[in-house]
């Protein structure tokens, strides 16, 4: 039991800090005060594996940090949330499913991160077109997280679930 625990810890801390790398040095800067980055993937994948209240911290937390790290400090609330949802009902789904459903786990996860984003922006810029405009770039980065996720899930698995259980 005290094996499993100390794993899941090492796993909530390595998810964190792949996302929070993924998110401040794999990243393309636009032109309306955001950005691309890669680290939806590592979202998706440890909430594959962690229950939601590690996802939550890998996802929001790994990513807030990052934005702060990277200079977009004003968006740290904003991501913690979005990106905090995003981890905890990938996590949900695959965990409450008898059949892991990972595309649509991940589809549903990335639509909180392009809709929560669609609202962050609006909030900021005070505009629905300024905040639509970035929905395309966000749809595209989801995508690419889920490429990730679909990739490496079966790739660590069989490590990550013998671990856990």
């Amino acid at each position: 039991m005290k094996n499993k625990q100390t794993y899941e810890i090492v796993l909530t801390g390595l998810g964190m800090a792949l996302v929070f790398v993924a998110t401040m040095f794999i990243k393309v800067p636009n032109a309306l005060d955001g950005y691309f980055n890669l680290g939806d993937g590592f979202i998706l994948l440890f909430a594959s594996f962690l229950n939601p209240f590690k996802s939550f911290l890998i996802g929001g937390l790994g990513s807030a940090l990052a934005d702060v790290a990277g200079g977009y400090g004003h968006y740290f609330f904003f991501t913690l949330i979005i990106k905090g949802l995003e981890g905890i009902v990938v996590s949900l789904l695959m965990k409450n499913y008898s059949k892991p459903k990972e595309i649509s786990s991940y589809v549903l996860g990335s639509g909180i991160m392009v809709f929560g984003y669609f609202i962050a922006k609006y909030i900021l810029k005070g505009s629905w077109i300024v905040a639509a405009s970035e929905i395309p770039a966000n749809v595209v980065q989801g995508a690419a997280g889920i490429v990730i996720a679909l990739i490496a899930y079966p790739m660590v698995k069989k490590i990550v679930q013998d671990k856990l259980n």
